[in-house]
């Protein structure tokens, strides 16, 4: 249960952060054009890629500690059924 806590903690995480760095820097692509003020060297659309891609990730993070909650869910009904 350990595993399925962190890993949903780590889902929101990785949601919430990459959101808001596809949002900053749609923000700043939109707005300014000044990249490198924001993200180093990336241009803006490096960095909308990466956000979007710690989205996903944050996602498929989520899916699997849900399948884990569930799968340990049933374990323990099974568990009080056999007592």
């Amino acid at each position: 249960m350990f595993f399925t806590k962190l890993g949903q903690v780590i889902a929101w995480l990785l949601v919430i952060v990459g959101g808001s760095q596809a949002m900053l820097a749609f923000a700043v692509a939109f707005t300014t054009g000044q990249s490198p003020r924001y993200f180093g060297s990336k241009p803006t659309g490096e960095a909308i890629d990466a956000g979007m891609l710690y989205v996903l990730i944050g996602v498929a993070v989520g899916i699997v500690a849900e399948i884990s909650r569930s799968v340990a869910a049933k374990a323990e009904v099974k568990k009080q059924e056999l007592k």
